[in-house]
């Protein structure tokens, strides 16, 4: 059973009344960096591609086809019997670009980022604090066995 938002918004910090969907929350761009190396993902090991932030000018990136990190204002509280996965909004994709996010576990807290990538040959412009995403909290039919304890926890809440 999804969530509708404004339950959900109860869930996020820094939530403005313009994000408050019928379904879901939408959340922001706060930062947008660009890869600098590679990665590299084993069954014992992971190393994560480094970024560096790219700086907007006057609060607007302007950024080329490519793949980019994207990381969200809005700090995020995902309840215990509860998951959330994060859509693109429409606007996003009508402008030849999307993002690609991974399940929010039940237990989640931190400023999530995920993948924004740009298809269009012509590049976007994104202006800070823009909406790009939907995140949609999903009720659990019972309590998981364990709530999120991975690396991720509290990211860039602390």
């Amino acid at each position: 059973m999804a969530i509708p938002g404004f339950r959900a918004s109860l869930w996020i910090d820094g939530v403005e009344d313009s994000s408050i969907q019928p379904g879901g929350i939408d959340l922001s761009v706060a930062e947008i960096h660009r890869f600098i190396t590679g990665g590299k993902l084993a069954r014992n090991q992971r190393i994560l591609a480094k970024t560096e932030p790219i700086e907007p000018i006057n609060n607007v990136w302007k950024l080329n086809l490519g793949s980019y990190k994207v990381i969200y204002r809005e700090v995020v509280k995902v309840p215990y019997d509860c998951l959330a996965f994060l859509l693109p909004r429409s606007s996003l994709l009508r402008m030849g670009a999307t993002i690609f996010s991974a399940i929010w576990d039940p237990g989640y807290v931190g400023r999530g980022e995920g993948l924004l990538t740009v298809f269009n040959p012509f590049g976007i412009e994104i202006e800070r604090g823009s909406h790009i995403g939907q995140l949609i909290f999903i009720k659990l039919e019972s309590l998981p066995h364990i709530t999120y304890r991975g690396i991720y926890q509290f990211e860039r809440v602390r």
